[in-house]
């Protein structure tokens, strides 16, 4: 769609200078003049191209001031010289300043100034004010204005693919931040008041059973947010996207320039009665909202807008004439836009030979070769730029939802990665700060120095707690195998569990360490919570293919008939299947066994001695 844009622009800025040569060829000048202002016309139509026609990375052409310049300097001279024909270059210049000049209000002031440079021009060669007025409205402004349109359609649709991962990362901080939000106001605050109780050294046995039920309900909190956010509620659309409203101002302002200015003239020549006043409104009116419609509505009710358009072409000529309502050279792009497969080209042939067959006769110029390729050039013309601008508007609209769709599946993804993080990370640590305050209310007539002990390791853990708040809501939750190993076996020894391990201190890839970091995360939390363990085995072995984590536990209850799992297995499950890994669960008579396993790439195991990370896939002899 792009090189479409591009091709677009060519035709369209060649199909207007050939109105330029057209004029040339019938002015009263001497052949040496002629030459002279064709030499002009190809320059310009040159510059114009280099300047104006996009390219793929859509940035400004090099040196485009001085072109621009070049190109005013010969703009004037061509008025000045071919006053009486050129009044359709000076549109080129205009859309050059729309187009170069980024301050709008540089670039509006440009624009006014090339058009009040028409006027004047056009005073020497015109004796009437309409007439004045038309070469420098629908000629010069409509020129500029078209082929600013087609350009900058394409430089909208440019940026709005460049535009997609930074409204996407827009809506996902939003999310982020409601996230933090959300878990401070349900979760933090219990957790603050948890950590000033358990920092207290007189905590009395009602206190203390208060904190438990504090960092309960904290625990109970986080398991409600994680389950709230896996629901795929639809993300909030971001204000402020003026896209869709510049298209659609750049098209109204192009049918408005293309169709008004050039029938008002016929009504100024013409001098009608009331009655054809009053038609003449009536049937403009008409005949540029429905035009309007067909180049931007979603295509509902084409048809009907196509048959009121041929209704509204040749009807108000029984009344008016044609000399007066003359519209039929626009029928052929609202076939185009309206009519769909090999139909639109059909039927967009049918009118355009009909069109030019009848525009012919009733001129008096089918004799005349020359106006007959200007006729065809002219009704090609018109229907290539309403194409376009269609075409292009719907690409837009396209991609505009396109954008928001991918912004939506962000939001969904970054949804899954709260509530997995929410679950894995946070639910962990508070079922360590419920396990040591549970120990502490048990130790606390016995044994006051062990309670105090375990309430110290639950302060730890509440302050980790609040810490990772931040982590999860902002997405950054990195955690090592190492040090989750030595804390399971801390947590597992303080709730009585005797532990036997076997770990491979090998460095890992971080995705891997993380990945396994959290798979035993998880399984410890299930041993806490869900068994009455005596013993726990602790495996982690890695090899030149992949590396394995065993975790086995007793005490384990039956289950009853159609349990389902949580949903700490599925998030486990996805992050291993994100690395090409599997997650397998067993369950014997009074046990249950954990088993992740990842696969490495040689390279991979042991890390790089320069701590530079291996690239997947590429080996030392590759060249």
């Amino acid at each position: 769609m792009l090189r479409l844009a591009q091709f677009v622009a060519v035709v369209v800025s060649a199909g207007f200078s050939f109105g330029g040569v057209i004029g040339i060829i019938y002015s009263p000048d001497p052949p040496a003049r002629k030459a002279v202002a064709f030499a002009l016309l190809a320059v310009l139509l040159a510059l114009h191209l280099r300047n104006c026609v996009r390219r793929t990375d859509g940035r400004r052409p090099r040196w485009w001031p001085w072109t621009l310049a070049v190109q005013a300097v010969l703009t004037a001279a061509g008025l000045v010289w071919f006053a009486n024909t050129w009044y359709g270059n000076t549109g080129f210049l205009a859309a050059a300043v729309l187009l170069l000049v980024r301050r709008p209000w540089a670039r509006w002031t440009a624009f006014s100034l090339v058009l009040v440079a028409q006027f004047l021009s056009a005073q020497t060669v015109r004796s009437t004010l309409s007439e004045v007025l038309y070469l420098v409205v629908g000629q010069a402004a409509f020129v500029g204005v078209a082929l600013y349109g087609v350009v900058r359609l394409y430089d909208l649709i440019v940026d709005l693919r460049s535009t997609q991962a930074g409204l996407a990362a827009a809506v996902v901080a939003r999310e982020r931040l409601t996230f933090a939000e959300e878990l401070n106001a349900r979760v933090g605050g219990g957790l603050e008041r948890l950590v000033g109780a358990l920092r207290r050294p007189d905590l009395t046995r009602d206190e203390l059973e208060t904190s438990l039920t504090t960092a309960r309900t904290a625990l109970t909190e986080v398991r409600s947010v994680s389950h709230a956010h896996r629901e795929s509620t639809p993300a909030r659309a971001l204000a402020g996207d003026l896209t869709t409203r510049v298209v659609t101002v750049l098209v109204v302002a192009t049918v408005l320039l293309m169709i008004v200015p050039h029938e008002v003239r016929h009504l100024l020549q013409i001098r009608p009665s009331g009655l054809q006043l009053a038609v003449f409104v009536v049937a403009l009116v008409c005949f540029v909202a429905l035009y309007l419609l067909a180049c931007l509505s979603d295509g509902r009710h084409r048809l009907w807008t196509l048959a009121a358009l041929v209704a509204l072409t040749y009807a108000p000529s029984l009344v008016l004439g044609f000399k007066l309502w003359y519209v039929a050279t626009l029928l052929p792009g609202a076939v185009v836009v309206l009519l769909r497969g090999r139909a639109r080209w059909i039927g967009a042939a049918a009118v355009f030979a009909g069109d030019t067959f009848f525009h012919l006769m009733l001129s008096g110029l089918a004799d005349n070769a020359l106006d007959v390729a200007y006729g065809i050039v002219y009704l090609t013309e018109r229907a290539i730029i309403v194409y376009a601008l269609w075409r292009m508007a719907r690409l837009t609209a396209g991609l505009r939802e396109a954008r928001a769709e991918l912004a939506r599946v962000e939001v969904a993804r970054e949804r899954l990665r709260f509530a997995r993080d929410l679950h894995d990370l946070l639910g962990y640590g508070l079922s360590v700060v419920v396990l040591k305050a549970e120990l502490a209310f048990r130790l606390l007539d016995r044994d006051p120095v062990a309670a105090q002990r375990q309430l110290s390791d639950g302060l730890d853990a509440a302050r980790q707690v609040l810490a990772d708040l931040g982590s999860v809501a902002e997405g950054r939750t990195e955690i090592s195998l190492a040090e989750e190993a030595a804390s399971a076996r801390a947590v597992l020894e303080a709730a009585d569990v005797e532990v036997s391990w076997s770990v491979s201190p090998v460095p890992l890839p971080r995705d891997v360490d993380a990945a396994l970091a959290t798979v035993l995360r998880e399984g410890v939390t299930n041993v806490i919570r869900h068994s009455a363990a005596l013993h726990c085995t602790l495996e982690i072995t890695v090899d030149d293919r992949q590396v394995r984590l065993r975790l086995t536990n007793d005490g384990v209850a039956a289950t009853a008939p159609g349990h389902e799992p949580g949903s700490g297995v599925g998030n486990l499950t996805q992050r291993l299947a994100a690395l090409d890994g599997r997650l397998r669960t067993g369950r014997g008579p009074d046990s249950f066994e954990l088993v992740a396993e990842v696969p490495l790439q040689p390279a991979l195991v042991g890390g790089d001695a320069d701590r530079v990370d291996p690239v997947p896939g590429v080996q030392l002899h590759d060249r």
